[in-house]
């Protein structure tokens, strides 16, 4: 253990114990790794100095951060591109991709904190980030060769990409959708499918997913009403992690969900709209409150989400630190959410 000044802070540095500010509040407890973000708010707090772990150093969360921050720019890039003609650099977003991928073999939860990072300006594009790494982790858990992993995050990253066909005054629109303009936004299926059959360097696994990302599993969905196994393995997959997301996000028409609240959905809605067995790997595979994020509970107490990971994720084991209001918490104290029905996590704090 080592003590250090707050301005020679780096990010993935581990503390060594607790922060604790003067009115007794807990900030950041000991084993968290510090962040950018968290640095810039200790420095907030005019703390003088950290204790921290002697073998810390900068770790590779930064540049998990960086790929992230990379793709969400190379996506933005694309479809701007297509939206005015060009063509996709396809040899851009492959390699991008290839290192997510290597990420996620490596640690299914690696880019977990990163997820359902929007704003309303910049929806498509991150939400396009997110639906990929959701599907590789349930492509990677699904045991699929790699060369149809890379087919799905490539298909997954650009199952979009038709709605750069769809005019920006539909896709923009700050209010819900009327019928007729509905119908018009569901035609970036078969654009996107028009445009990557179109495009070198793509094979056809891939542009199907663009094409049937937004079938049902019982017929209902769109374009063609497939059902079943009619629809392709990794289109199946893209679905699921399309709508989970979308659901995670604030929306001009209605309020995000909660994670908790999309995987119920996502639950509910397996054997019809969804493919039942990738379901329950999905489920399985992914942190719905993955570890160490902050949370606000129904109580008002905010906690520090503990590690976990799929069904169990759902109603985590969570860390209260604080309170919004009333006094301060001096020794922090664990609550399992799944044993204790009256705890509710009500917002995400970061």
């Amino acid at each position: 253990m080592k003590k250090v000044a707050v301005h020679d802070l780096k990010p993935g540095m581990k503390l060594a114990k607790d922060i604790i500010l003067d009115d007794g509040r807990f900030l950041l407890l000991k084993g968290f790794t510090l962040k950018k973000r968290f640095l810039e708010k200790i420095r907030l707090y005019n703390i003088p100095y950290v204790y921290v772990e002697d073998d810390s150093e900068e770790t590779e969360y930064v540049s998990e951060e960086k790929i992230y921050s990379e793709t969400f720019h190379t996506i933005k890039n694309i479809m701007q591109a297509v939206r005015e003609g060009s063509d996709i650099d396809v040899d851009s977003v492959k390699k991008t991709i290839c290192q997510i991928i290597c990420r996620i073999i490596n640690n299914d939860s690696v880019f977990m904190n990163l997820t359902g990072i929007r704003d309303i300006d910049n929806y498509t594009y991150l939400h396009s980030v997110d639906v990929c790494i959701y599907s590789i982790i349930a492509g990677k858990n699904m045991n699929l060769p790699m060369e149809l992993l890379n087919n799905l995050a490539l298909g997954a990253i650009l199952h979009d990409i038709g709605k750069c066909k769809v005019p920006l005054e539909i896709l923009n629109k700050p209010a819900r959708l009327t019928d007729s303009e509905y119908e018009i936004v569901k035609k970036h299926s078969e654009y996107g499918y028009e445009i990557l059959t179109k495009t070198s360097g793509l094979n056809e696994e891939i542009a199907k997913i663009a094409l049937n990302h937004h079938e049902h599993w019982n017929g209902n969905g769109y374009p063609r009403g497939l059902k079943g196994e009619e629809i392709d393995l990794l289109s199946r997959i893209v679905a699921i992690a399309d709508v989970y997301d979308a659901l995670t996000a604030n929306r001009v028409y209605r309020k995000r969900f909660m994670p908790h609240e999309a995987a119920e959905y996502i639950i509910a809605n397996s054997g019809t709209q969804f493919d039942p067995q990738i379901v329950n790997v999905f489920i399985q595979s992914i942190s719905v409150y993955p570890p160490d994020i902050i949370v606000m509970l129904n109580t008002g107490e905010i906690a520090r989400v503990l590690e976990t990971k799929g069904p169990p994720s759902i109603r985590p084991k969570v860390m209260v630190i604080t309170r919004k209001e009333g006094p301060p918490v001096f020794e922090p104290y664990e609550v399992d959410l799944s044993k204790n029905p009256e705890y509710n996590i009500v917002d995400i704090i970061s």
